[in-house]
């Protein structure tokens, strides 16, 4: 019940909330022309306070996976062939993610290079296709994901939370800006450890524990950032780590200790 809420709400949400622009309230009449701009105030402070449920829904604090038990959809399955041609291997069966909605995600591993990756259906309605590459970083103190879209980067980072979003990049491009964003970490002197097929399902427990209280640390900034980063499709993580003046201040508060800072 609680995956098909999840599904659907959104939709339900946006359908409301444009029929509330164009019907309001009749207790507003009285206002004339001002009546608008208080009936868009509701509309957007609504829209605003549902940021946090469907943030925190993605998010949980236990995080359960289970194998998928249906076939896996087509677009996962030749994203997964581009992942075993750069040497990835599979990490395990496919796998349902229970997050609200249920995600279809294939996790990867690379035997040589510390890199997870993974290619994940979303639940929604519409339902969304997309990847990622990931590296944890040395005393599991965030790490570093590259995607090539920007409503994954839009949830707030923590100082170690390190993105690169490069849009239209094919999969074999966005491994090697990867890598290169692991050679600036080293170079600045934030390593990262290995990782294993065995530990894909921890790790990702944990970066998902980290975000979910990398949100909580600053709820109302929070909302805002992915309420503004989601609606504008604009994201401060654009382009490889040593382009990005964000990359830089966050180092500095990763050295300087600082953990509940959001980016």
């Amino acid at each position: 019940m609680r995956n098909a809420i999840f599904k659907f709400l959104p939709l339900a949400l946006g359908l409301f909330l444009g029929w509330m622009i164009v019907n309001p309230p009749v207790w507003m009449q009285g206002l004339g022309p001002l009546a608008w701009v208080v009936n868009l105030a509701l509309a957007a402070l609504l829209l605003l306070s549902a940021v946090p449920i469907f943030a925190l829904a993605s998010l949980p604090a236990e995080l359960q996976i289970r194998p998928l038990g249906e076939p896996v959809p087509v677009e996962l399955q030749r994203l997964r062939e581009q992942f075993l041609a750069l040497g990835f291997k599979d990490v395990g069966p496919p796998l349902r993610v229970e997050i609200a909605p249920a995600a279809t995600l294939l996790g990867f591993v690379h035997p040589t290079e510390p890199v997870y990756g993974t290619a994940f259906r979303t639940g929604t309605v519409p339902a969304k296709v997309s990847h990622d590459f990931v590296s944890i970083l040395d005393g599991d103190r965030g790490g570093l994901t590259t995607n090539t879209d920007p409503q994954g980067a839009a949830l707030p980072a923590a100082p170690g939370g390190f993105r690169q979003v490069l849009p239209g990049q094919t999969l074999g491009a966005l491994f090697q800006a990867h890598l290169e964003g692991i050679r600036y970490l080293r170079e600045a002197g934030v390593g990262v450890r290995p990782v294993s097929s065995d530990a894909f399902q921890r790790d990702m427990s944990m970066a998902l524990r980290r975000q979910r209280e990398t949100f909580l640390s600053s709820p109302v900034r929070g909302s805002l950032l992915l309420f503004w980063r989601a609606a504008t499709k604009q994201v401060p993580f654009v382009g490889r780590l040593r382009e990005q003046q964000i990359a830089s201040r966050q180092l500095q508060s990763l050295r300087g200790g600082e953990t509940q800072r959001a980016f």
